[in-house]
């Protein structure tokens, strides 16, 4: 009998259309073709693979799936759509607060790529089958794929159809080494070449005016009176710098977005950060994510559809002579406990933050600064929620400088000062069978009945929320105003199924004359 993934009826009307679209829907994506197992049928050829929800280093099953039962969905239907939503019923996939059972709408590799053909599922191009088996994860509608910890000290290759071998001389493969599964941490190996860090730090010595190498700062954008938030703090000594044009830049960017799986998008990033650290400066112990303390009028938790940052990318731009890990305190003991070296705490008066973290960076999970590594750390988890255990600092350097890059990315249009820049037309329209409320950073912008529309004249970077219910209801689609071209349209979507039907209902499906019919 073949299962069919669909969405309970009276739970989530809301995000569906009417009961007869629903029908036609799964059952052009459902073919009942058996349900996977450990045998594929005769003649047909089939794939092992592990499956996992989103981020989990346990927890998975064992799939067998011949190529005929592998869902590929209506023409014009996202790509990998209709496997990620028929695997859903295989594993228990998680988003906070969900009403269960949550649906997936992508599925990933245990390499990044997105799982959108029969064939991703198999062995590497070479080998007769894969050993060990892929692994796969599913990521529930609304969040966004989190690299697997699997155990301590896995190394896991980064396939090159999702970052390409940077270019220069020793070019590598990226390679994931998995040192935190809470908070989730990774050195990130063959990140970025000798050339592109050279690149970026003499970006940042001959940057002027407000990218100026200058005091590093905390907090960002301006509050309600326009007053500038950003302020120097004794926490926090190195100089930084802002890096938006070099081409290095413009490479480290688009790289980050490709190793968190995310679409590139300036709504969804800070600028890059350049920093430099001289003898005694670090910065002390502090979260990257947001919380309603920052803005209550803002929703900072991913899992309803709110916007944070959702994961770090650091650069490590030159070899540090000593001292200039990056510190996870929270993180369990898995480093060898050893002594500051020798004058190292001689450098801070006791009592301060340096000598406490000077002396942390060498019994606390810390990741060491080598040049053509990054550290890539998550400020939210799996399921949506802010990970709270990912307070981090930089430790203090006692000999040499230390150069690096920040990445910050968001999980959705990010919260700060609003951005700018010239003039763009925009023509909103509602496909969705009810109401939608836009919203323009914050700010109530429209209400557009089902099919309406509407024309308004903005700006480049600025960015708009749709919303059932009311302008601070759920959040079911963003947009951010392009560069090109000059007059663009936004289609708002009603949102994916959010969970599969119940169990009694599994097996049955009804059309909108309340006709049932089993599914064989």
């Amino acid at each position: 009998m073949a299962a069919v993934a669909m969405a309970s009826r009276t739970q989530h009307r809301r995000s569906m259309k009417s009961p007869t679209f629903l029908f036609l829907y799964f059952l052009s994506i459902i073919v009942a073709t058996g349900t996977p197992s450990t045998a594929a049928p005769t003649g047909d050829s089939s794939v092992t693979f592990e499956l996992y929800d989103n981020g989990a280093s346990s927890g998975g099953v064992n799939v067998t799936l011949s190529r005929s039962q592998f869902k590929t969905g209506p023409e014009g239907d996202e790509p990998g759509l209709a496997f990620a939503i028929d695997m859903s019923r295989l594993v228990n996939v998680s988003k906070h607060m969900a009403k269960t059972p949550v649906v997936a709408t992508r599925a990933y590799r245990e390499d990044g790529e997105l799982i959108t053909s029969f064939e991703q599922l198999g062995a590497a191009d070479g080998m007769e089958e894969a050993q060990p088996p892929r692994r796969v994860y599913l990521v529930a509608d609304g969040l966004e794929f989190v690299w697997p910890f699997v155990e301590l000290g896995h190394m896991q290759t980064v396939s090159t159809s999702v970052i390409p071998l940077a270019t220069g001389e020793g070019g590598e493969p990226v390679v994931l080494e998995s040192m935190s599964e809470r908070p989730r941490v990774f050195r990130v190996h063959n990140f970025h070449t000798a050339e592109e860090a050279e690149q970026l730090i003499e970006a940042a010595l001959s940057a002027t005016g407000d990218n100026a190498l200058k005091r590093s700062t905390v907090g960002s954008g301006k509050d309600k009176d326009g007053i500038d938030i950003a302020h120097t703090e004794v926490g926090r000594t190195s100089d930084n710098a802002w890096d938006h044009s070099s081409p290095a830049a413009q490479v480290s960017v688009t790289r980050s977005f490709q190793l968190t799986r995310m679409v590139e998008d300036t709504g969804k990033r800070d600028g890059l950060q350049i920093v430099r650290y001289k003898p005694g400066q670090g910065y002390n112990i502090h979260p990257d994510y947001f919380t309603p303390k920052d803005d209550v009028d803002f929703d900072f938790h991913p899992y309803s559809g709110g916007s944070n940052r959702f994961a770090t990318v650091f650069l490590y731009l030159n070899d540090v002579e000593e001292g200039g890990f990056t510190i996870f305190p929270q993180a369990k003991g898995v480093v060898p406990r050893q002594d500051p070296p020798p004058g190292a705490l001689d450098m801070f008066e006791p009592n301060t933050w340096q000598h406490r973290v000077t002396k942390q960076c060498y019994t606390q999970l810390a990741v060491p600064p080598k040049q053509g590594t990054a550290a890539l750390f998550y400020s939210i988890t799996p399921d949506g929620q802010i990970d709270h255990s990912s307070h981090h600092a930089a430790c203090p350097v006692t000999k040499g400088l230390k150069w690096g890059a920040n990445m910050w990315i968001w999980n959705r249009q990010r919260y700060g000062e609003i951005r700018t820049g010239e003039k763009r037309s925009l023509i909103i329209r509602n496909d969705a069978d009810e109401t939608v409320y836009v919203s323009w950073e914050g700010r109530d912008q429209a209400v557009l009945h089902p099919r309406g529309s509407t024309f308004m004249n903005t700006f480049e970077f600025h960015r708009f929320k749709a919303h059932f219910g009311s302008h601070k209801g759920e959040t079911i689609g963003e947009y951010t105003v392009q560069t090109d071209p000059q007059k663009q349209e936004w289609n708002i979507k009603p949102p994916r199924i959010h969970s599969l039907r119940t169990e009694e209902e599994r097996d049955t499906t009804c059309i909108a004359d309340g006709t049932c019919a089993v599914n064989s």
